[in-house]
């Protein structure tokens, strides 16, 4: 619990951090806010939608017996289907463009490097997170996941699209200290009981026993 409470904590100081660098003057500010507001809700909505997920997973690959290469390429397969029909819906409003993405990724071979790379590190980040749902559980996945951010930020201000945000800084930290609490890597007397403990590790020791 304090674990996951730690990595919460993180995330809403993290969003804070967000809104308050988004800030100008009058009503310049009012229009920058509010599609910060309305990005993080969205952001906030997917990832519920993302953690029923998970949490369906780990029950379907507790029921039955699966290779996490499996499940992930039998979720790839169904969301290619479910992509090609939401495109196809939003084609003739105008939302979407799909052959004028097409050409271009045809035209750029910068851009179809950049896509084929974007697949592969998508494929082999889910097959990951589906390896550690089946050997933990759906919430170790998220926090572990959660934290893979701390690093899309440092390569940010590596390549200087983001500006360093030292209440940015505070938010990782946080998210960082409770996922290492919650999978047992950093484990604090008084604050996690003995069954609690250690998501990670006591698996892979029943495991390692079986």
């Amino acid at each position: 619990v304090t674990g996951v409470g730690l990595v919460v904590v993180g995330i809403l100081v993290v969003s804070a951090a967000a809104l308050r660098q988004g800030g100008g003057d009058g009503a310049a500010m009012d229009s920058t806010t509010s599609k910060l507001l309305m990005g993080i809700s969205l952001c906030i909505f997917a990832q519920a939608f993302q953690a029923g997920m998970f949490v369906y997973e780990e029950m379907i690959m507790k029921q039955y017996t699966l290779v996490p290469l499996q499940v992930v390429g039998m979720e790839g397969l169904y969301g290619v289907f479910i992509s090609a029909l939401i495109l196809a819906c939003l084609q003739p409003f105008g939302h979407a463009n799909a052959p004028g993405a097409w050409h271009q990724v045809q035209s750029s071979p910068k851009l179809l490097m950049s896509v084929i790379g974007s697949m592969a590190a998508v494929a082999l980040f889910n097959f990951a997170g589906a390896t550690v749902t089946q050997k933990s559980s759906a919430v170790a996945r998220t926090t572990i996941k959660i934290s893979s951010t701390i690093t899309i930020w440092m390569a940010e201000l590596a390549f200087g699209w983001n500006t360093f945000n030292l209440l940015q800084l505070a938010g990782f930290v946080f998210v960082a200290f409770g996922t290492a609490i919650y999978n047992g890597i950093v484990v604090l007397p008084g604050l996690e009981s003995m069954a609690g403990m250690s998501q990670l590790i006591p698996k892979k020791r029943e495991l390692e026993t079986a």
